[in-house]
């Protein structure tokens, strides 16, 4: 019983250092954000079911000053529904999403 107690321990550390749990049909893919000024060019590790809506506030944790505008997302020449997962919007491990800031 106790070899079962220290077996769950050591699995529950392991899990303890992924940061993602992945549920059925979820795979871990890599996406880079670049800006059109390429102020910006970050690399992003997420789910396949994530959406970039969500993924917004990392990216402007490491890039601010895009924080305080309105901005829309293109993926190979399309616009992405930020609010549908990557994969609704056809974007695939290794894509680059460019950010654009509309102007007024």
């Amino acid at each position: 019983m106790f070899e079962l107690y220290n077996e769950r321990d050591e699995l529950n550390k392991k899990l303890k250092k992924y940061p993602y749990i992945l549920e059925e049909n979820e795979k871990l893919i890599s996406i880079i954000f670049t800006s059109v000024d390429q102020k910006a060019h970050y690399s992003m590790i997420c789910k396949n079911t994530s959406n970039i809506h969500d993924l917004e506030e990392e990216l402007y944790k490491e890039y601010p000053d895009f924080s305080h505008s309105e901005n829309y997302f293109l993926c190979k020449g399309k616009i992405i529904n930020k609010f549908q997962s990557l994969e609704s919007n056809g974007i695939k491990n290794g894509d680059v999403v460019i950010l654009n800031q509309k102007n007024d």
